[in-house]
């Protein structure tokens, strides 16, 4: 009987294969063999990048950078947010401006960008640092900390002035944000973005149906309202 290696595979199958695995495992497999490390690098494995459930330090997702460029569509990160932890941590386990910022200059195509249960430091990461193409961002259970004592004015919201940094935003999602999210938050996020479909909180979701009109459709009682708000110039 023959044995069989996977090195001796042909390149697309093993491109193929490689396509169902998490950006941590690609960069594993890098460094096994040579040949590996050469269909790693493939563009069409960096088009749309899981980096898997378990959170990965600041330093480690910097290694990932220079495989992330034009091609590249869609981006899941997980963090360190945990449910019985309520300090913030700083440094390696928050995502930073600068990482924000290397994927804005890398990849001005990026649709898509998930950033669940990330510690983000609203202090120093502002929603600018993102690339402008984006059409969804989930913030699925992520804390933003360092936010304005007084939030009462619209200046102090995280979403101060999104629309001109991301003006194809279509979606966001804000489920298990409910610790930092204020009402003026969400309504300056729904008043402002002119491309603004759908935001979904918790078990409520927000769907536009005219140029300031949107239903809330309530996935616990199944009711739907209609919700209506107005911005001056």
């Amino acid at each position: 009987m023959t044995d069989f290696n996977l090195i001796d595979l042909p390149d697309s199958v093993l491109l193929k294969i490689f396509s169902f695995l998490y950006a941590v495992n690609l960069h594993t497999l890098s460094s096994v063999h040579h040949r590996f490390a050469v269909l790693v690098c493939d563009t069409t494995l960096w088009r749309h990048v899981n980096f898997g459930p378990s959170p990965l330090s600041l330093q480690f997702l910097h290694k990932f950078i220079r495989y992330l460029g034009p091609h590249t569509l869609t981006i899941s990160i997980s963090g360190f947010v945990k449910t019985n932890v309520r300090s913030h941590p700083k440094g390696t386990y928050c995502i930073s401006e600068a990482f924000l910022t290397s994927l804005k200059r890398r990849c001005p195509h990026l649709q898509e960008l998930s950033l669940h249960r990330c510690y983000i430091d609203a202090s120093t990461t502002k929603f600018s640092a993102l690339p402008a193409s984006l059409r969804r961002l989930s913030l699925c259970g992520s804390i933003l900390f360092n936010l304005p004592q007084n939030r009462a004015v619209i200046v102090t919201s995280p979403f101060f002035r999104i629309e001109k940094h991301l003006p194809a935003l279509e979606e966001v999602v804000l489920e298990g944000c409910s610790a930092w999210l204020t009402r003026q938050d969400l309504t300056l996020l729904m008043g402002r973005c002119p491309a603004l479909q759908f935001v979904s909180v918790g078990p409520a979701k927000y769907t536009r149906t005219g140029h300031f009109s949107w239903d809330k459709e309530d996935d616990t009682h199944s009711i739907s309202i209609t919700l209506t708000r107005k911005w001056k110039a």
